[in-house]
């Protein structure tokens, strides 16, 4: 069969396969035996040949009236992008290894931190990435595109619930980045009204939802307002002398921002030339940019790139974690020169799951991102936004809950964008945690962040 790869590069030949292994781990709370399921959902068209297919890795514990044991399904993002990062580094029984320098090595540790205990997790790679592919080429337009790669994942929830006789489970849904889009056309996919994406109308209620660095781009701000959190954190973090707390610094910023640098930048060229010399000056001390930069952009954050470069004299910081920087005379690369996770899953943790597929599993395919539409479908009279189906999804289900998790450090999925955009989504305020924790685009990418995120999970699945 044909697959979503160059055809001049790929060896493959796809075969549906279901691999199941016993294992054990030792959590905190005690000593877990689970399960692995890992299995292909193939997609047919309405004559029967088959479409797509998507790979999913379950870990089920071993408990009494299984039936009813929540399960949370999660993925990443990209749109291109596998779940290999939430399962390798956050979510799952093992962990990768890392050095004496905290990185990435070739090996796997077990994860004492792992949600086994509280639920089942089932990590799902959409068409073409991971494990899961393309089968018929002329298709791509139906997968690579929001409304079609939300109906795809799914129906790939909807098919796990029936082979595992799960219907009366508690669901909650997991998204990074591009994820989060994900994630809520899925809330709306799974939904039960007729003006819904869903032309199914299943009914299947989320209990929850988790959404890392939030990638919806549904309102302009100014960058300047937006990233003001993220950029006085890093700011911050890169001072050989702090003046106070991290969060005392960060909250003098957003004050700023809030009460004199709007005022400012919605005067635009009738701001005093006093005042714009004050806020220019109170940007620098907040941003580490040169006070000269925002004098010249009319005090605007023109590209996170021009941060990225200016904040710290001498080096580059890094998009998805600025913590970290490189010699600004040296090559900075976006994804490194590396992939030891497509090291470890096929070498390590698809073998120790007894996956014999005859596939490679990629970490990324660029081919998906290329080819997929971010247009979304017409709904009755207007075009849903993705909070939107958030909030349609949350005024279904009463009790169900949604955690939004930035990374202090994320200059990507910045966490200002997301405090703004949450608090104009007209969400339940009483159901609806946003928490900035000390990490990258990855907030588990520091212990301490780690801990304190799966801490909010648990708390979620445990109320």
């Amino acid at each position: 069969m044909s697959h979503s790869l160059p055809e001049p590069f790929s060896t493959e030949d796809f075969t549906p396969g279901c691999y199941e292994r016993q294992h054990e781990i030792l959590l905190r709370r005690g000593l877990v035996q689970f399960t692995s399921i890992s299995e292909d959902f193939v997609f047919r068209g309405p004559d029967g040949e088959p479409e797509a297919a998507l790979f999913s890795i379950s870990y089920l514990a071993h408990r009494p009236k299984n039936e009813s044991r929540p399960v949370m399904f999660l993925w990443n993002g990209g749109p291109g992008s596998a779940t290999s990062i939430l399962h390798l580094e956050c979510f799952g029984p093992w962990l990768i290894k890392r050095d004496g320098n905290g990185a990435m090595a070739f090996g796997l540790t077990e994860n004492p931190d792992c949600l086994l205990d509280v639920c089942d997790l089932v990590f799902v790679d959409p068409v073409g990435v991971g494990l899961s592919r393309l089968l018929n080429p002329e298709k791509a337009k139906k997968y690579y595109c929001v409304d079609g790669d939300a109906r795809s994942a799914a129906f790939l929830i909807i098919e796990w619930l029936r082979r595992r006789q799960r219907w009366n489970s508690p669901i909650y849904i997991t998204g990074e980045s591009y994820g989060t889009v994900r994630a809520c056309r899925v809330i709306a996919e799974l939904g039960r009204s007729p003006y819904s994406e869903s032309r199914m109308v299943p009914g299947i209620p989320v209990k929850g939802a988790v959404l890392i660095g939030l990638a919806v781009e549904e309102s302009r701000l100014d960058l300047s307002l937006s990233m003001m959190p993220a950029m006085a954190a890093t700011h911050w973090y890169h001072m050989d002398e702090k003046p106070c707390g991290q969060a005392e610094f960060v909250q003098a910023a957003c004050d700023f921002a809030r009460t004199r640098l709007l005022v400012a930048l919605y005067a635009g060229d009738g701001v005093s030339p006093e005042e714009k010399q004050r806020c220019a000056k109170l940007l620098e001390k907040y941003t580490g940019m040169p006070k000269a930069y925002f004098l010249r952009t009319g005090l605007r954050v023109l590209s996170a790139e021009d941060f990225q470069k200016q904040a710290l004299p001498g080096y580059t910081l890094d998009l998805y974690d600025a913590r970290m920087k490189t010699p600004a005379d040296a090559a900075y690369r976006l994804l490194g020169s590396d992939n030891v996770p497509l090291q470890v899953m096929n070498g390590l943790l698809l073998p120790a799951l007894g996956v014999d597929a005859a596939r490679l599993y990629y970490t990324g395919n660029i081919n998906v991102n290329v080819q997929f539409s971010m247009e979304t479908e017409d709904v009755g009279e207007y075009r849903k936004t993705h909070l939107d189906c958030l909030r349609d999804g949350m005024e279904r289900t009463p009790d169900m809950q949604a955690l939004f998790a930035s990374g202090l450090y994320d200059l990507c999925t910045h966490a200002g964008y997301t405090r703004y955009l949450i608090s104009h989504a007209g969400l339940p305020k009483e159901r609806v945690l946003a928490r900035e924790y000390p990490g990258g685009h990855g907030v588990y990418s520091s212990p301490e962040g780690k801990e304190q995120f799966l801490a909010d999970v648990r708390k979620m699945i445990e109320a």
